[in-house]
This record gives C-alpha cells, structure tokens and sequence, in this order.
C-alpha cells in the first residue's frame, strides 16, 4: 500500500470490519476496557472539574439522546460524549497505551456509547466499533509520537479525536468514503496542546472529552455532507507533517485487522500517570515489608528511562495534577503508605491530595534521586515502564525492588475477576449491591444481549451522590 492512501486504507478496513473478525482474545479484553471506563467514571465523575463541566452541558442543552453516564440527564450525543470523556479522564486513573502516549478509553468509549444511544446499536456493534476506533487512535499516536509530543500536542484529543470519528462514524452506518471524510473533518478539530505541564491549569483533564465530541461532529458532520479532506493524515497540510516533526505512516496500517494494538492497553491500578506505576508499586512493596514511614529513609534513588527525565522528574509538585505526574512524589507517597495500605493497594486521587497536605512526604519526595537506569532503558517499550529502586535507611540498611511489569501492564494483566473487583471498590458508594452486579452482567453480556441503553439505565447512582 502507498503512503499516500493511509486514511483512505484505514477507512476502507472500518468499513469492512466485523465484529466477527475479532479474535475472542480481542472481544473480552474490549469488554474488560468498557468496564474498567464505567470504573474511572465513577472515579472522576465528583471531582470539581467534571462537576463544572457537566453543569455547564445541562446549562447549555441539547437533545435528550444520550446518557450523561451515573444520572438519568440526557443531553444530544455531542455533548454527552463531552462530560463522559471528561468523567474518564478527570483523575489520571482511565486506560493507556504507554507507546502513543495516549489514553484511548476515555476519548473513544465516550463517543461510543453516546453514538450506540442515539442509534439504539447492539451491544455487539458497540463493541466492533470500539475495537476500530481503538485500534485507529493507538496506531496514529505510535505513527507519530514522541514527535506529536515533541511538538508541543497531546495524542488523546488529536489521534483520540480520529478514533473517535472512525467509531462513531461505523455506528452511523457511513460507507468508506464517508468514513474517510469523517477523519477528514475529525482532523479538522483535533487539537490540545501540552502548555499546561509548564503552566498549570485544569485544561488537561478534558483532553478525553475533546476527543470524544471532536469525534462525535466529524461523523455527524460527514453524515450530514460535510465531510473533511479524505487525505487527511498524509496530506501537504495533513496531520502528519502539521502535528509532528517525522513520522511513520506505515504503523498505521501495517498487519492492521491481524495485529490488534489494543491488547497493549494498559489498565492503571493508581491514579497517575502511566509510566510511574511500576515506581509506585516498587514503593507500595517495600513499604509494606519493611513497615516503612518517612523518617526512616535517608534516601532514594529510583532508575527511570530517559523518556521520563524532566517531564515525570519534578520534586516539588504545587498542585494534585503535578503530583500525579511526579515519579518521584508517587514513590514517596507509595513509601510511606505501604505500611498501612499493603503491597497490593489501588491509590486514587484523594491519597494524593492527602500526600500533598503531609509534610513527611513532602519532605521525602525531594530526597528521591532520578537517575537513567541502562536496564530500566532496556525494559522501557511501547507497553509499559518498569522501575528499579534503591532505599537507604537512616539506620544504615539498603533495601532494593525491581519491577519488570506494573499491575495492569499488558505483561501483568488485570483480567476480568481482578477488574470486576475494582469496580465494586471504586462505584460501592454509588451504586447498591444489586446495581454493581447488574451492570457487571450486562457489559460481560454486550456481545450477546446487552447494549449501551441498558447500561445507562443501572449505571444510574444514588440520589444526590453527583450533587
């Protein structure tokens, strides 16, 4: 195939893609993906950038169409996809593919099930356009990352946003052609810049959203005859030479439909970024075998790989959104919460503005040393960061952890019973006993009798818990 066809091949594949071309491998491990999305959501659905998002969106109106997931509220698709997305991606807690530096779940899944709402889709065409739009997102962000980075852009409201139009656009019923624009007009809307990492601001926790609504108007957009340049991605002023310095077309397609790059998606366990989670369960095992506090370590020295040095390498985080993007925070935080929480706890955002408000942590976070580790290095790949970790105890003793692959890695998966544990944890304070079991049933059961209205319908919380 010629370069110069990339978004054409791709639509030509989600137009002939069918749910029967998914391995059964392929089927539950997009299962799992919407479960643990219903997980994250649940998560990040009361923090206070998603309340402002979802009262903005209920201020603004629309149809009554779609879900806003956890309440009975509908909104038009777009916008419902919108406060979703936002729900998923408010606490750094939503699936994500370490090589495309991209969060698929939180900006595909959205539009999804908002689109399967308003279509009254099967739960079996809810899963097959998932799986497209999965695997269109992570094969464009590994085309063109670290550049898409480099450059200044974030993949989940960019490459996210093409997954997203190819997904909803395959709910809608749009030929080829129509999908090909549907990427067109997608490109046309991708954005999300990475200021925020040197600024500040809330901004990121709505990449997800962006993705997902982005994606929603490129389809109906194509749908309704308006459609985006079909030469989108390897056009003169397409997506590849505009968003990134180089790039690799050919990941796009290659093996596409054979190899499916969503089997490298990771499941996060703590609510950071993706490649510190080995760091905090190094830090969570020792902790919890040696009874750890603070004031029992003298020092820390923890091996990353280059990619992590300067971006995921600051000392001193202000605020929960730096915090979670911090290595060395993260391990101090995992340290000194070991003793008491164990080797095997799940961390979410309230242990790090907890972290945040403790002086010992504080202070044994800047006593963390990164250094470039040639075997960590070697370990670093497109699925997942591990981390070394050596602690030098006040009394003199050295402890030391490796952690080849962090829970939830493609090499150390949560599988279905591991997750459906998770979810009872994470939404036991608003659903009851009886609604944590049915939506269980229903997203095991959405490739055979399932669909995304019976989802929305249990997934509907206690009065008052989004309030």
């Amino acid at each position: 195939m010629a370069v110069n066809a990339t978004t054409a091949e791709l639509a030509r594949w989600a137009a002939q893609f069918r749910f029967e071309d998914a391995p059964p491998e392929v089927v539950e491990r997009m299962k799992a993906l919407v479960l643990d999305l219903l997980r994250v959501v649940a998560v990040g659905a009361r923090l206070p950038w998603s309340r402002a998002v979802r009262r903005l969106a209920l201020a603004l109106g629309g149809n009554a169409e779609s879900s806003l997931l956890l309440s009975e509220k509908r909104l038009d698709a777009a916008r419902a996809a919108f406060v979703n997305g936002a729900y998923a991606h408010a606490c750094d807690l939503d699936d994500t593919h370490v090589g495309s530096m991209h969060h698929a779940g939180a900006s595909i899944l959205p539009a999804v099930i908002a689109i399967a709402e308003q279509q009254r889709c099967s739960g079996r065409s809810l899963l097959e356009a998932a799986i497209i739009g999965y695997e269109a997102s992570l094969r464009i962000g590994l085309a063109t990352q670290p550049a898409l980075f480099q450059r200044g852009f974030m993949a989940t409201p960019t490459c996210g946003a093409f997954g997203a139009a190819l997904a909803a656009g395959k709910l809608l019923a749009l030929d080829a052609g129509d999908l090909a624009g549907a990427l067109g007009a997608a490109g046309a809307y991708a954005g999300g810049l990475a200021q925020f990492y040197h600024s500040g601001s809330h901004i990121k926790r709505l990449n997800g959203a962006r993705g997902a609504e982005s994606g929603v108007m490129a389809a109906l957009l194509a749908r309704a005859g308006v459609p985006g340049p079909r030469d989108i991605l390897e056009g003169e002023a397409g997506f590849f030479r505009a968003f990134a310095e180089s790039s690799q077309p050919s990941r796009v397609t290659a093996e596409l439909g054979t190899t499916f790059r969503l089997l490298e998606v990771s499941t996060k366990v703590h609510a950071g970024a993706g490649r510190l989670q080995a760091a905090v369960d190094a830090g969570l095992a020792l902790g919890a075998e040696h009874a750890l506090a603070p004031e029992h370590i003298a020092e820390v020295e923890i091996g990353i790989p280059k990619v992590i040095q300067g971006r995921l390498t600051q000392l001193e985080p202000p605020d929960l959104q730096s915090a979670q993007l911090s290595v060395p925070f993260s391990l101090a935080m995992a340290l000194s919460l070991g003793r008491t929480r164990g080797p095997h706890a799940a961390l979410r955002s309230e242990d790090y503005i907890a972290a945040l408000d403790s002086a010992p942590v504080r202070a044994l976070s800047v006593r963390v040393r990164c250094v470039l580790d040639a075997q960590v290095e070697a370990g670093t790949n497109t699925e997942e960061v591990p981390a070394r970790v050596s602690v030098q105890l006040q009394d003199g003793r050295a402890l030391n952890a490796y952690v080849a692959h962090p829970r939830g890695s493609p090499h150390r998966r949560m599988h279905w019973d591991e997750l459906s544990v998770l979810f009872g944890d994470c939404v036991g304070d608003a659903l009851d006993t009886a609604q944590v079991q049915q939506v269980l049933d229903l997203v095991r059961r959405l490739d055979r009798d399932a669909d995304a209205q019976a989802i929305a319908r249990a997934f509907v919380a206690r009065p008052g818990w989004l309030d």
